[in-house]
């Protein structure tokens, strides 16, 4: 379905037949055309998603209008951009050309500079960008204040320093920092995501934009601070009058806040409209195919429960881990304790910062604890010696986050899944190519991918060769620290299957780690809550529901996961009080963010910590507020 959006004399944004590509194989004679023939449109205080998969030609889209295609040939070659009214973009037929046979002729370098003049009043004033990681867009080196003097700066903000401090402030509460005068001074490093992610947003408003560009801002999120983004969005749509187009790959950020839709597959817009007409009465069968794919998410059943008599495998005993922060400490593992058991997915959730990955790195000895055991078949491998560990490391190993940051570019794939073998010296080279083949058939790769580099993967098939690097000395438990929160939805469902498939066929364990509460109950057979470093809720995934949440701080994460149409949920999170974690001394470390205390005062949750205990229903809760 070609989709032609009309002429809008009164669009902000305004987008017309534009085409961006880039050589295949540098000859000029192949092209792969990212972006193709694209209209579209945002008006004044509109908030706009675009959506679709991956490599659907999104962010080059924007990166494109904005002029940050370095040195792609030939990038830029046809259609129109305006923004109020004034061009993004010089006139591509004075500077490109196509010949017969589809050659793309063009002056590229002449053509940049010509944009460079057309943005310099307009990029990082009228329009401004903030991107999916902000910590990379943050420089560790400069605090939190002097970012924001400096953003002042360039917007040509009038005043002294002093006077800009004061606009700086009023812009960082102005996004939900309450605490803005403390956070001046602090390093990115010392804040959260969600804070980090607002600091940029807080930058961006120094301009005071027309447009914000935001590219994936809530992927890397954990998801109530991804449901107070989407309301700050709003609430500056609703105060500023600003527009937004918001790129994402999730369903469920794009029909929660946007008011129109355009969907993208291979660099042209298949489909578009009002969001809940295209999402509720879609056309093209990807957008279904997109469609379907948030609601199995939405609409999972709970994995069956696991074998009730099977033998423990894991257990972890009153594990603890202190942290210093400049002339402070605090407890990122207070006193956790679980169990796994043989061919078990447990899965842990919470918030970023609540502890989810420093347990996994703890049992993996790959740091130091302060106290605690990590029981695996009985034996504490906290006390292991390094030869023994290197051999419990060949049963015990563990899928990360990015593919990137684990698989060494400038290694095959095949050097890289012999690493594990070749360090034993118990196996011959024919019987390392044999456990390769083998290990890349049961991730569904050719053997031939043996011979490639991971940057000639795609992101599916990297996230696939990293479980190959983990099954290769044949494990019993993999550890899983969000192994799929940065993939889009159709590849993320591929890999989820992929596990469930090896726990049924190898009878591999699981402790599986991640934010999505959603994803986690396709493979969970049980679900831990983490809370700022202690274990608050225990439940089977059938009674992980918002009617079922024995913990105040479990049914905010319920409610807080975008949901097509669910004005439940809302209703759930508007009972919380919109306050940002801090880590309280004594009693409930979760009490200044209840609704139940806050109510009822109890000064039992003031001074004394809540024991995990067993509830009816086969959970655990810590909750002096919570019944049986």
């Amino acid at each position: 379905m070609k989709v032609v959006e009309e002429k809008n004399m009164h669009s902000l944004l305004d987008i017309r037949d534009l085409c961006i590509s880039f050589e295949r194989d540098g000859s000029g004679e192949k092209y792969l055309h990212a972006v193709n023939r694209i209209s579209l449109r945002v008006d004044p205080g509109e908030i706009v998603g675009i959506i679709g998969q991956s490599g659907s030609g999104k962010t080059t889209l924007i990166m494109g209008i904005l002029g940050l295609l370095r040195g792609a040939v030939p990038g830029v070659w046809r259609g129109e951009a305006f923004l109020d009214g004034k061009s993004l973009l010089p006139l591509c037929g004075e500077y490109a050309e196509e010949k017969s046979g589809g050659k793309i002729v063009k002056r590229n370098t002449p053509f940049q500079s010509a944009q460079e003049k057309l943005l310099g009043d307009l990029r990082g004033r009228d329009i401004v960008t903030i991107f999916q990681e902000p910590r990379a867009a943050l420089d560790p080196y400069f605090r939190v204040g002097e970012h924001m003097l400096e953003a002042l700066r360039r917007s040509r903000a009038p005043g002294g320093e002093t006077e800009l401090r004061t606009q700086g402030i009023e812009l960082l509460q102005d996004v939900g920092l309450v605490d803005a005068a403390r956070l001046w001074d602090l390093h990115p490093h010392q804040i959260s995501g969600g804070m980090a992610q607002r600091v940029m947003i807080a930058m961006a408003l120094c301009a005071r934009p027309k447009l914000l560009v935001a590219d994936e801002p809530s992927t890397a999120l954990d998801v109530t601070t991804q449901a107070k983004l989407l309301e700050l969005f709003r609430r500056l749509r609703d105060k500023h009058g600003l527009a937004i187009l918001l790129i994402s790959h999730d369903i469920g950020v794009i029909q929660e806040i946007s008011q129109r839709v355009y969907v993208m597959r291979h660099g042209e817009v298949v489909e578009s409209g009002e969001t809940r007409e295209v999402l509720e009465n879609f056309q093209h069968p990807y957008t279904g195919s997109l469609v379907k794919a948030f609601a199995h998410f939405e609409h999972i059943p709970a994995t069956s429960i696991a074998n009730s008599d099977a033998v423990s495998l894991l257990e972890i005993k009153s594990l603890r881990k202190r942290f210093q922060q400049g002339d402070k400490s605090f407890w990122a593992l207070d006193d956790v304790s679980l169990e796994l058991r043989e061919g078990e997915t447990y899965a842990l959730v919470g918030e970023s910062g609540s502890g989810k990955s420093t347990l996994a790195l703890s049992l993996m000895v790959l740091q130091t604890v302060n106290g605690g055991e990590v029981l695996y078949k009985g034996e504490d491998v906290l006390k292991a010696d390094k030869k023994r560990m290197r051999a419990l490391r060949r049963e015990i190993r563990m899928l990360f986050q990015h593919p990137e940051a684990v698989l060494n570019p400038g290694m095959t794939v095949g050097a890289i899944l012999s690493e594990g073998l070749e360090k034993d010296g118990e196996f011959t080279r024919n019987e390392i190519d044999q456990r390769i083949s083998e290990v890349l058939d049961q991730v569904h790769l050719d053997p031939s991918h043996a011979l490639r580099f991971p940057g000639n993967l795609s992101t599916g098939e990297k996230q696939r060769v990293t479980i190959a690097r983990a099954l290769i000395t044949r494990p019993k438990l993999l550890v899983c620290d969000e192994p799929v929160s940065s993939l889009d939805l159709a590849i993320q469902a591929q890999i989820m299957e992929l596990l469930r498939e090896f726990q049924g066929r190898l009878g591999l364990t699981y402790l599986f780690i991640s934010h999505n509460l959603q994803l986690v109950k396709l493979l969970a057979h049980r679900i831990g809550v983490m809370y700022m470093g202690r274990l608050v809720e225990e439940a089977p995934a059938g009674g992980f529901t918002t009617e079922g949440a024995r913990h105040p701080y479990t049914r905010l994460l319920l409610a807080s996961v975008p949901s097509m149409g669910d004005e439940t949920s809302r209703s759930i999170c508007a009972e919380f009080p919109d306050v940002e974690p801090v880590r309280l001394e004594g009693g409930c470390l979760f009490r200044n963010r209840c609704p139940w205390y806050l109510k009822s005062r109890n000064p039992e949750c003031e001074n004394k910590t809540p024991p995990l205990r067993n509830v009816l229903g086969g959970g655990k809760v810590a909750c002096h507020l919570a019944g049986d």
